[in-house]
């Protein structure tokens, strides 16, 4: 333990004494008609030296290196960094930055996301429960059909064994484990469906679903499922599948799980009833078309959920010990999500009503996550009420201040923390919602710089998403379907990304760092760390919400 904090201050202190440079620049490729640049970190002052851009043997862009915009800080550990902007080029197709006698493969295209999409969609896949249609795994945790349902006991943070069994079988595990909670099976299936609506057309394909269905639809659906089975009746909703044990077993896959039997753990809390509601309601609208019948039960149980979140006001989650579980403390978000969604669908004034009430009570998040959904909750009510959009606005700006400091090379929106990277993509695709919703052009620059940052442009020139297509992606998911399983490739993984230091000392006795790991620490700063690693599941462990953040994104911004 003592050896391995001395080598993290020894490389964490170290400085850069090389001559050397990097250059990062979204590997998976630029649109053609959008913003492109690239940043060049070094350990040496390169200005004046020329550089070009080049197609089908010809340059097209040439001119010299400019004054550096920052030195070594919080968000780079080089002295010297500059950026170069080559948004005049239009060209589609393959090019090359040209740097020192070096050559960049730079593509640009109409629509250069929609392949990685399909990659994501895939790893959710993966990560089906109690499916044999689940790829990459056999299956497991059928037992979850006959579980052993706990109830809450007087709305404390206690539970009791009843003598009920639930059926709780299918959804997805929320990450590295295989738990499952309603609340991040209700938010996936939301990101989806919302996906699926605002860009339809690049979800018309079928590889792995079975069903009539193409695989988005086919996807959402199983995560619907497990919903249903989650609102047992109006007196039982079931929060969690799995407890604190699943963490005592070991690596393992599903079907060779020692433990004999989960639990089921049933509670009123309307932050995951509101959420399921919200998902319910916008696979109303999704479904109508494809399955009229099923499309009606969606609304109904929709709009008997909003009710019992009005009714129930607590919030609640698991615990055990140290580990606390998907501990959303504000339910208002949700319920503003909810009446929102519910409005869209039923044009009902009632649901307008309830915008208006719920959106003062989810004010400000400064954040986006599963817990701190304000944002795009904000977005959709923004269609009935303007102190939605007035919020949404506040929040951007404060994300907008933070990605436009002078110091902060990658434009990234806010400060590092364990699964910043999953925030990013929030902040992002609010910023696009907010433009579509206001037709105004005011913060969807902020999606150009997430999203190349996500592909390559970062400290590490590494893509977070996990493909055989971009030549410097991650490849060690912690995951233990790919660590038990070394030939599979994790296709479509998330890592959560570059994490804050604090956080990841704080970690670093959990994780057995590998020797290719560490190449990656001269890119680190005092404030961020990052390592392609499968032990370290600060950063990067994939989970469902990730996952689903990054469909979401990407198929605004590929509109």
């Amino acid at each position: 333990m003592k050896t391995t904090f001395l080598i993290f201050g020894l490389f964490v202190t170290s400085s850069i004494s090389a001559q050397e440079y990097f250059i990062r620049y979204n590997q998976a490729g630029y649109k053609t008609l959008g913003k492109k640049s690239l940043i060049i970190n070094s350990s040496h002052s390169i200005n004046g030296k020329s550089w070009s851009i080049s197609f089908r043997d010809s340059i097209i862009l040439n001119g010299v290196i400019k004054k550096s915009i920052t030195g070594k800080g919080d968000h780079t550990n080089f002295p010297y960094n500059y950026k170069v902007d080559f948004s005049s080029v239009q060209n589609n197709g393959l090019l090359n930055f040209n740097f020192e006698e070096k050559s960049y493969p730079i593509n640009i295209d109409s629509n250069p996301y929609t392949k990685y999409i399909k990659e994501v969609l895939r790893y959710l896949r993966q990560q089906r429960s109690s499916s044999h249609e689940s790829i990459d795994r056999e299956p497991g945790h059928f037992r979850d059909s006959s579980a052993i349902l706990f109830a809450q006991v007087n709305e404390k943070k206690e539970w009791r064994e009843t003598e009920l069994k639930v059926d709780v079988s299918g959804g997805w595990y929320d990450a590295g484990d295989y738990l499952k909670f309603s609340l991040t099976n209700a938010y996936t299936c939301y990101q989806l469906l919302r996906a699926y609506e605002e860009n339809p057309s690049i979800f018309n394909y079928k590889k792995y679903s079975k069903s009539q269905l193409n695989d988005l639809l086919d996807e959402v659906k199983f995560g619907l499922n497990f919903l249903e089975k989650c609102y047992v009746n109006d007196s039982t909703f079931v929060l969690q599948v799995g407890d604190n044990r699943d963490h005592e077993l070991g690596i393992r896959l599903p079907k060779d799980d020692t433990n004999p039997y989960r639990y089921a753990y049933a509670s009123l809390s309307r932050c995951q009833i509101a959420f399921a509601s919200a998902s319910f309601a916008v696979a109303s609208r999704v479904f109508l078309p494809l399955d009229s019948t099923q499309a009606k039960i969606y609304l109904q149980k929709s709009e008997e959920l909003f009710e019992m979140s009005r009714k129930h006001k607590g919030v609640y989650w698991f615990e055990k010990n140290h580990e606390v579980f998907y501990a959303d403390k504000s339910p208002f978000d949700n319920m503003l999500l909810s009446a929102s969604e519910l409005a869209i669908t039923t044009g009902k004034k009632y649901y307008e009503y309830q915008v208006k009430y719920y959106s003062s009570l989810a004010g400000k998040g400064y954040w986006a996550s599963w817990s701190d959904f304000n944002m795009i909750a904000h977005s959709r009510a923004g269609i009935y009420y303007s102190r939605s959009s007035n919020y949404l606005i506040s929040e951007l700006e404060y994300f907008e201040k933070k990605a436009t400091d002078i110091n902060n090379i990658w434009m990234v929106p806010h400060d590092y923390t364990w699964g910043s990277l999953y925030s990013f993509f929030g902040v992002a695709s609010a910023g696009i919602l907010h433009d579509n919703l206001l037709k105004q052009n005011t913060f969807s620059y902020l999606a150009q710089e997430v999203v190349d940052y996500t592909f390559g442009k970062n400290n590490w020139g590494a893509s977070f998403l996990a493909s055989k297509n971009i030549p410097n992606s991650v490849q060690n998911i912690y995951s233990q379907t790919y660590k038990l399983q070394k030939n599979l490739f994790p296709t479509g993984a998330i890592a959560e990304g570059p994490g804050d230091m604090e956080g990841h000392l704080s970690n670093v006795k959990w994780f057995s760092l590998s020797k290719e790991a560490f190449e990656s620490e001269k890119f680190n700063t005092e404030k961020v760390v990052f390592y392609d690693d499968d032990t370290d599941f600060q950063t990067m462990e994939t989970t469902i919400c990730g996952v689903a953040d990054g469909i979401f994104l990407l198929s605004l911004f590929s509109k």
